[in-house]
Protein backbone atom coordinates (compact mmCIF):
# COMPACT_ATOMS: atom_id res chain seq x y z
CA UNK A 1 0.00 0.00 0.00
CA UNK A 2 1.42 3.28 -0.68
CA UNK A 3 1.98 5.73 1.47
CA UNK A 4 -0.22 9.02 2.15
CA UNK A 5 2.89 11.34 1.22
CA UNK A 6 3.62 9.08 -1.76
CA UNK A 7 -0.30 9.38 -2.77
CA UNK A 8 0.08 13.08 -2.55
CA UNK A 9 3.35 13.36 -4.46
CA UNK A 10 1.87 11.43 -7.07
CA UNK A 11 -0.76 13.46 -7.00
CA UNK A 12 0.81 16.54 -7.27
CA UNK A 13 3.20 15.34 -9.99
CA UNK A 14 0.20 14.93 -12.14
CA UNK A 15 -1.40 17.82 -11.85
CA UNK A 16 1.32 19.86 -12.46
CA UNK A 17 2.24 18.04 -15.99
CA UNK A 18 -1.74 19.11 -16.39
CA UNK A 19 -1.62 22.85 -15.68
CA UNK A 20 1.43 22.84 -17.86
CA UNK A 21 -0.40 21.41 -21.25
CA UNK A 22 -3.29 23.03 -20.04
CA UNK A 23 -1.23 26.60 -19.73
CA UNK A 24 0.40 26.22 -22.47
CA UNK A 25 -2.39 24.91 -24.63
CA UNK A 26 -4.83 27.28 -23.95
CA UNK A 27 -7.13 28.90 -26.44
CA UNK A 28 -9.88 31.10 -26.21
CA UNK A 29 -11.69 29.14 -28.70
CA UNK A 30 -14.60 27.00 -27.35
CA UNK A 31 -13.53 23.45 -26.42
CA UNK A 32 -14.99 19.82 -27.32
CA UNK A 33 -14.61 17.09 -24.60
CA UNK A 34 -12.86 14.38 -25.88
CA UNK A 35 -14.09 10.94 -24.54
CA UNK A 36 -12.27 8.71 -26.38
CA UNK A 37 -10.70 5.85 -24.30
CA UNK A 38 -10.52 2.22 -23.97
CA UNK A 39 -14.17 0.71 -22.57
CA UNK A 40 -12.51 -0.98 -20.14
CA UNK A 41 -10.99 1.93 -18.39
CA UNK A 42 -14.38 3.82 -19.09
CA UNK A 43 -16.43 1.33 -16.84
CA UNK A 44 -13.95 1.10 -13.93
CA UNK A 45 -14.59 5.26 -14.40
CA UNK A 46 -18.13 5.00 -14.28
CA UNK A 47 -18.41 2.42 -11.41
CA UNK A 48 -16.26 4.86 -9.35
CA UNK A 49 -18.11 7.43 -9.64
CA UNK A 50 -21.15 5.51 -8.45
CA UNK A 51 -19.38 4.27 -5.44
CA UNK A 52 -18.32 8.38 -5.10
CA UNK A 53 -22.03 9.31 -5.87
CA UNK A 54 -23.24 6.63 -3.55
CA UNK A 55 -20.79 7.97 -0.65
CA UNK A 56 -18.99 5.12 -0.50
CA UNK A 57 -15.01 5.82 0.75
CA UNK A 58 -12.76 5.67 -2.01
CA UNK A 59 -9.32 4.51 -1.45
CA UNK A 60 -6.82 7.67 -1.84
CA UNK A 61 -5.03 5.77 -4.98
CA UNK A 62 -8.44 5.11 -6.55
CA UNK A 63 -8.89 8.54 -6.35
CA UNK A 64 -5.87 9.77 -7.91
CA UNK A 65 -6.62 7.44 -10.71
CA UNK A 66 -10.30 8.74 -11.36
CA UNK A 67 -8.94 12.39 -11.36
CA UNK A 68 -6.32 11.29 -13.62
CA UNK A 69 -8.94 9.35 -15.73
CA UNK A 70 -11.74 12.09 -15.46
CA UNK A 71 -8.66 14.95 -16.57
CA UNK A 72 -7.75 12.70 -19.63
CA UNK A 73 -11.54 12.72 -20.39
CA UNK A 74 -12.06 16.30 -20.04
CA UNK A 75 -15.02 15.39 -17.78
CA UNK A 76 -13.73 18.45 -15.49
CA UNK A 77 -16.77 19.47 -13.33
CA UNK A 78 -16.48 15.71 -12.20
CA UNK A 79 -13.18 16.01 -11.83
CA UNK A 80 -13.29 18.84 -9.68
CA UNK A 81 -15.97 16.93 -7.33
CA UNK A 82 -13.34 14.53 -6.70
CA UNK A 83 -10.40 16.88 -6.19
CA UNK A 84 -12.59 18.48 -3.08
CA UNK A 85 -11.46 16.41 -0.31
CA UNK A 86 -7.33 17.08 -0.85
CA UNK A 87 -8.87 20.93 -0.51
CA UNK A 88 -10.57 20.59 2.60
CA UNK A 89 -7.10 20.95 4.77
CA UNK A 90 -5.79 23.36 6.33
CA UNK A 91 -2.90 23.47 4.20
CA UNK A 92 -3.78 22.68 0.64
CA UNK A 93 -0.39 22.57 -1.94
CA UNK A 94 0.43 25.41 -4.21
CA UNK A 95 -0.18 22.71 -6.78
CA UNK A 96 -3.77 21.59 -5.82
CA UNK A 97 -4.43 24.96 -5.42
CA UNK A 98 -3.96 25.88 -8.85
CA UNK A 99 -4.92 22.89 -10.33
CA UNK A 100 -8.68 23.66 -8.57
CA UNK A 101 -8.75 27.04 -10.20
CA UNK A 102 -8.03 26.02 -13.56
CA UNK A 103 -10.81 23.74 -13.03
CA UNK A 104 -13.05 26.14 -12.09
CA UNK A 105 -12.17 28.49 -15.39
CA UNK A 106 -12.05 25.37 -17.77
CA UNK A 107 -16.10 24.56 -15.97
CA UNK A 108 -17.30 28.10 -16.79
CA UNK A 109 -16.64 29.64 -13.34
CA UNK A 110 -14.30 32.50 -14.06
CA UNK A 111 -15.25 34.21 -10.66
CA UNK A 112 -14.84 31.41 -8.76
CA UNK A 113 -11.54 30.78 -10.19
CA UNK A 114 -10.13 34.57 -9.65
CA UNK A 115 -11.00 34.05 -6.10
CA UNK A 116 -8.89 30.44 -6.03
CA UNK A 117 -6.01 32.57 -7.53
CA UNK A 118 -6.28 35.93 -5.37
CA UNK A 119 -6.18 33.61 -2.33
CA UNK A 120 -3.27 31.48 -3.73
CA UNK A 121 -1.61 34.90 -4.62
CA UNK A 122 -1.77 36.22 -1.26
CA UNK A 123 0.66 33.37 -0.20
CA UNK A 124 2.94 33.14 -3.45
CA UNK A 125 3.07 36.73 -4.85
CA UNK A 126 4.67 36.49 -8.13
CA UNK A 127 3.72 32.36 -8.92
CA UNK A 128 4.08 32.32 -12.71
CA UNK A 129 1.97 29.52 -13.05
CA UNK A 130 -0.62 31.37 -10.99
CA UNK A 131 -0.13 34.49 -12.80
CA UNK A 132 -0.63 32.80 -16.09
CA UNK A 133 -3.75 31.58 -15.09
CA UNK A 134 -4.89 35.27 -14.13
CA UNK A 135 -4.27 36.35 -17.47
CA UNK A 136 -5.99 33.62 -19.19
CA UNK A 137 -8.74 35.03 -16.90
CA UNK A 138 -8.36 38.91 -18.31
CA UNK A 139 -8.55 37.69 -21.71
CA UNK A 140 -11.29 35.36 -21.26
CA UNK A 141 -13.40 38.22 -19.57
CA UNK A 142 -12.18 40.85 -22.13
CA UNK A 143 -9.49 42.43 -20.09
CA UNK A 144 -6.05 42.77 -21.68
CA UNK A 145 -5.66 46.30 -20.73
CA UNK A 146 -6.10 45.39 -17.01
CA UNK A 147 -3.72 42.21 -17.22
CA UNK A 148 -1.04 44.57 -19.30
CA UNK A 149 -1.42 47.19 -16.26
CA UNK A 150 -1.16 44.59 -13.53
CA UNK A 151 1.38 42.83 -15.06
CA UNK A 152 3.54 45.58 -15.40
CA UNK A 153 2.80 47.28 -12.13
CA UNK A 154 4.07 43.81 -10.60
CA UNK A 155 7.05 43.68 -13.07
CA UNK A 156 8.40 47.32 -11.56
CA UNK A 157 8.36 46.41 -8.30
CA UNK A 158 10.74 43.41 -8.51
CA UNK A 159 14.39 44.02 -9.01
CA UNK A 160 16.69 43.30 -11.86
CA UNK A 161 17.56 39.67 -11.84
CA UNK A 162 13.83 38.71 -9.89
CA UNK A 163 11.18 39.34 -12.62
CA UNK A 164 12.12 37.14 -15.62
CA UNK A 165 9.51 35.46 -15.38
CA UNK A 166 6.95 37.97 -15.30
CA UNK A 167 8.85 40.14 -17.66
CA UNK A 168 8.55 37.46 -20.54
CA UNK A 169 4.77 36.72 -19.51
CA UNK A 170 4.55 40.67 -20.01
CA UNK A 171 6.24 40.32 -23.24
CA UNK A 172 4.02 37.41 -24.41
CA UNK A 173 0.66 39.65 -23.72
CA UNK A 174 2.26 42.88 -25.18
CA UNK A 175 2.35 40.09 -28.31
CA UNK A 176 -0.73 38.93 -28.88
CA UNK A 177 -1.94 42.90 -28.27
CA UNK A 178 -0.25 43.68 -31.39
CA UNK A 179 1.80 45.93 -29.18
CA UNK A 180 5.35 44.36 -30.62
CA UNK A 181 7.75 47.02 -30.40
CA UNK A 182 6.80 46.94 -26.78
CA UNK A 183 7.56 43.25 -26.71
CA UNK A 184 10.95 43.95 -28.55
CA UNK A 185 11.96 46.27 -25.45
CA UNK A 186 10.89 43.93 -23.47
CA UNK A 187 12.82 41.20 -24.32
CA UNK A 188 16.24 43.51 -24.79
CA UNK A 189 15.66 44.75 -21.22
CA UNK A 190 15.16 41.00 -20.01
CA UNK A 191 18.50 40.15 -21.93
CA UNK A 192 20.57 42.52 -20.58
CA UNK A 193 19.49 42.01 -16.88
CA UNK A 194 19.95 38.37 -16.90
CA UNK A 195 22.90 38.25 -19.12
CA UNK A 196 23.53 34.43 -18.60
CA UNK A 197 20.32 33.11 -19.51
CA UNK A 198 19.14 32.67 -23.45
CA UNK A 199 15.26 32.45 -23.27
CA UNK A 200 14.86 36.22 -23.45
CA UNK A 201 16.97 36.09 -26.50
CA UNK A 202 15.30 33.20 -27.89
CA UNK A 203 11.75 34.79 -26.90
CA UNK A 204 12.85 37.55 -29.50
CA UNK A 205 14.31 35.25 -31.96
CA UNK A 206 10.31 33.61 -32.06
CA UNK A 207 8.71 37.49 -32.28
CA UNK A 208 11.80 38.08 -34.96
CA UNK A 209 10.75 34.99 -36.96
CA UNK A 210 6.65 35.93 -37.11
CA UNK A 211 8.11 39.33 -38.29
CA UNK A 212 9.93 37.61 -41.10
CA UNK A 213 13.01 39.12 -40.29
CA UNK A 214 15.43 36.75 -40.85
CA UNK A 215 18.88 38.54 -40.94
CA UNK A 216 17.91 39.70 -37.01
CA UNK A 217 16.74 36.34 -35.80
CA UNK A 218 20.03 34.79 -37.31
CA UNK A 219 21.91 37.80 -34.95
CA UNK A 220 19.86 37.19 -32.10
CA UNK A 221 20.04 33.56 -32.06
CA UNK A 222 24.22 33.61 -32.34
CA UNK A 223 23.89 36.02 -29.41
CA UNK A 224 21.19 33.54 -27.39
CA UNK A 225 24.06 30.51 -28.60
CA UNK A 226 26.53 32.46 -26.46
CA UNK A 227 24.64 32.16 -23.19
CA UNK A 228 24.71 28.39 -22.17
CA UNK A 229 23.33 26.89 -18.88
CA UNK A 230 24.99 25.92 -15.67
CA UNK A 231 25.91 22.38 -17.27
CA UNK A 232 27.35 23.86 -20.26
CA UNK A 233 24.22 22.79 -22.77
CA UNK A 234 23.31 25.11 -25.51
CA UNK A 235 19.21 25.22 -25.40
CA UNK A 236 17.95 23.42 -28.06
CA UNK A 237 15.55 25.32 -29.42
CA UNK A 238 18.18 27.82 -30.75
CA UNK A 239 18.68 24.51 -33.76
CA UNK A 240 14.79 23.98 -34.03
CA UNK A 241 14.77 27.77 -34.68
CA UNK A 242 17.59 27.78 -37.26
CA UNK A 243 16.70 24.69 -38.57
CA UNK A 244 12.81 26.46 -39.49
CA UNK A 245 15.10 29.38 -41.55
CA UNK A 246 17.53 26.86 -43.16
CA UNK A 247 20.50 28.12 -40.83
CA UNK A 248 22.45 25.29 -41.13
CA UNK A 249 21.37 23.69 -37.64
CA UNK A 250 23.53 27.10 -36.06
CA UNK A 251 26.79 25.38 -36.51
CA UNK A 252 27.72 28.83 -38.37
CA UNK A 253 26.29 30.96 -36.22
Amino acid sequence: MQSPRRILLLLMSMVGAVLVGWITAASMAPETRARGSRPAEDQQVETLMKQLQGQDELSEAERVMLLERLVAQERLQEAEVVLQPWLSGRSTPRELSLFKAELQRRNGQPESARSSLQHLMRLHPNDPQGLQLLVLLDQQQGRQRQAVKDLTSRFKELEPGQRLEIGLLLADLLRQGESDQAAVNMYRLLAEEEPTNARPLLALALLQQEQGHTLAVQATLKQARQRPDSNGRINPLIDVLAGQLGLNAARHL
